[in-house]
């Protein structure tokens, strides 16, 4: 005999590490049981279904149909809710997807399905995040750092570094971030070094720096 059990979490259950609370789906088929782990947001939907259609989960089979169908479209809508308001990588928007509880087939299957569609871009994503960062005074190798984190190699953009960064340039522009700071005469050079280099430029360019303004400091 099919039968089937959905269990939500009670109000105010803590979250498993980074994972959100979910709700858990028992199928009975054929005197085995599985259970499965869904999130919140399927198994009320799932429930509500069931409560108004009863014929549309009369069985465990059925049930794991539904909840499949149910979960693809609730993972398409998490996305697009938050593609609403701002861009991610793929990479950032899998882990966000994972993290809501949804299965990792089903989050695969969408992110090839925005992928193929322009919904996500992980070269419109990289050339957007690095013109906003050299805007804010970051240097080539912490972007580069940053897009690793997210999932995204650098490298692989076309254009990359030499049409956002050049060595002239990244003198001048660190330069002007380290003259608006003030270093104390002990150790000055080996200070600003650390800095420069701290806001992601080269060593080169970070102890070209270090000598300017070592030099008009004198």
């Amino acid at each position: 005999m099919e039968s089937w059990e959905l269990n939500l979490p009670k109000r105010g259950e803590a979250r498993l590490g980074a994972r959100k609370a979910r709700a858990e789906l028992v199928l009975s088929e054929e005197g085995s049981e599985r259970r499965l782990s869904i999130p919140v947001v399927v198994a009320k939907r799932l429930k509500g279904i069931a409560d108004e259609r009863p014929w549309a989960a009369d069985s465990a089979r059925s049930v794991m149909e539904l909840e499949r169908d149910l979960e693809r479209k609730c993972c398409s809508e998490r996305a697009e809710s938050l593609l609403n308001r701002r861009d991610y990588s793929t990479a950032e928007m899998r882990a966000k997807l994972l993290e809501d509880g949804f299965y990792g087939p089903v989050v695969d299957e969408y992110l090839r399905r925005a992928s193929d569609v322009g919904l996500l871009d992980d070269a419109r994503y990289a050339d957007a995040f690095i013109r906003s960062k050299v805007s804010s005074g970051w240097g080539e190798r912490k972007v580069s750092a940053a897009l690793r984190a997210r999932g995204v190699d650098a490298g692989c953009l076309d254009g990359w570094p030499f049409e956002y960064f050049d060595e002239v340039n990244e003198f001048e522009r660190a330069l002007q971030i380290a003259s608006r700071k003030t270093f104390s005469e002990r150790n000055r050079f080996s200070k600003v070094v650390r800095f420069v280099m701290g806001r992601g430029f080269s060593g080169a360019v970070a102890y070209g720096v270090a000598h300017k303004i070592c030099d008009d400091a004198e």
